[in-house]
Parts: C-alpha cells; structure tokens; sequence
C-alpha cells in the first residue's frame, strides 16, 4: 500500500471515528429504552447531524483560510499580541509580506473533512424525515 493510501485512510478513520465517538457520547447521554419511537428518531437525528455539521463547518472554516478570507484578523490579532508581550517584540511583519507567507503554507487535502461530515449529516437527515414521518 502506498504512502498516500495509508495517509488517506488514517485521515478518514480520524474523522470518522471521531463522529462515532460523538454519536457514541449523545446516544449514551439519552435515554433510548424508555423512548418512543419519534423520541428515538430525534434522538438518533440529533447524534449523527451534529458531528457531521461540525465536520462540514471545519471544512468550511479550512477551505475560507486557505482562500485568505481570515488572513486580516488573524494578522490583526498577531501584531497585538506581539506588541503587547515584552518578550515578542521582535521584527515586526507587515500586512503584505504576512499574507504572501499565508499564501505558501496552504493546506492541502482537507476534502475528508466535507465528505465524512456530509455522510454522517445524510444519516441525521434520515432519521430527521423519519422523525417528521412519525409525528
């Protein structure tokens, strides 16, 4: 198996494994056998779309850093802590020179984190139509 496969399936069993986890933790926090029916739907839509939102906003939130949309505060929010920590008062970088070494470190293959998210928010979907069906 090559280096790109390994490094693939580890990314997608990290997230997913990470969704169980949450599905995992919500379902244990509920009371499913003292439900009904529509109550077990709710309760199963609510665990599998939560980490699967979680999991698309994360993508989201790479996908807008790489296109440089947060470039502005996260400089902002740098050049303060620099001026007001003693020990950081260094070279200071301007807005320009800052945002074309954003450029250089991208982050690339994040598309997981939209795919795992978007499977384990069908699966809320679903129980929510079931849920919708039910009541």
């Amino acid at each position: 198996m090559s280096s790109k496969v390994k490094s693939a399936l580890l990314r997608y069993g990290i997230s997913v494994g990470l969704c169980a986890l949450c599905v995992i933790l919500m379902l244990t926090s509920e009371d499913l056998r003292g439900a009904t029916q529509q109550e077990t739907y709710r309760i199963l839509s609510d665990a599998f779309s939560l980490p699967g939102l979680f999991m698309l906003f994360g993508g989201l939130m790479v996908w807008l850093s790489n296109e440089g949309a947060l470039n502005g505060l996260t400089w902002v929010v740098t050049y303060a802590f620099k001026s007001l920590i003693p020990g950081l008062r260094g070279k200071r970088e301007g807005y320009g020179d800052y945002v074309l070494r954003q450029q250089e470190k991208r982050v690339k293959g994040y598309g997981f984190l939209f795919l795992v998210g978007s499977v384990f928010l069908a699966i809320g979907l679903v129980f929510m139509f079931l849920f919708n069906a039910a009541y």
